[in-house]
């Protein structure tokens, strides 16, 4: 049996069915018990074939009308573009600024080892000098605490002559050296020629080059001490 010819007889059936219902209604006053589970039972084939018959023409509009299979879904990710290409005066620019980084780059590191150069040659001035300054600290702290010889009584850069007195007896051998000093400084240097019989002792100006005539400026009070460089 087709699905027409059962579509017919599912509908005469409705209609036997519903007239029966019909008539069932009319004389339900009058219905017994069993009557009205027959009728229950009835209705209840009723709703069964019509869902059924629902079933059968849905099926059929099915195959006379297949549902269109459903496209899959489009990607999230849209396809990037093709790149554009890059014209020659374009790429001419662009290896311009390339070269022009380098240079930059290349004058960078040139300074940077130039300054490294300058630092370390500061930081050598910088030694050397603050080695010298503790030199001429150290020296004139000798200079200061050198013991006294004797004092300057008189002196005359025209003879280049230098009188002083000894302290404590001391006693020179002609042709000794012997230093000038003013306050913590060496001003000159003298040679012991003799011993005067006042018992102060003649000496000579030796010169240093730093006066316009070349002698040191000696004065009376200047003490004479030993020369530390001898």
């Amino acid at each position: 049996m087709n699905t027409t010819n059962i579509l017919l007889a599912t509908t005469s059936l409705l209609l036997v069915v519903g007239f029966a219902l019909s008539l069932g209604n009319f004389t339900q006053s009058r219905a017994s018990d069993s009557d009205k589970k027959e009728i229950a039972e009835l209705r209840a084939k009723l709703d069964q074939l019509d869902a059924e018959e629902r079933a059968f023409e849905l099926a059929r509009l099915r195959a006379i009308n297949p549902v269109s299979p459903v496209p899959p879904p489009k990607s999230m990710v849209e396809p990037q573009p093709e790149p554009t290409p890059i014209s020659d005066d374009m790429q001419a620019i662009i290896q311009s600024q390339q070269e022009k980084i380098e240079a930059l780059e290349t004058e960078k590191e040139e300074l940077t080892v130039e300054n490294t150069t300058l630092e370390k040659e500061n930081e050598e001035i910088f030694e050397e000098k603050k080695e010298n300054q503790d030199e001429q600290r150290m020296a004139a702290f000798r200079v200061k605490n050198a013991l006294t010889m004797g004092t300057v009584t008189s002196a005359s850069k025209e003879n280049a002559l230098v009188i002083f007195t000894p302290s404590q007896s001391n006693n020179f051998q002609p042709g000794r050296i012997l230093a000038v000093r003013r306050n913590t400084g060496i001003i000159g240097k003298i040679v012991v020629d003799r011993l005067d019989e006042s018992g102060d002792y003649v000496a000579t100006m030796r010169p240093h080059g730093y006066s316009p005539d070349g002698y040191p400026d000696i004065q009376p009070g200047d003490t004479i001490i030993i020369d530390l460089k001898s």
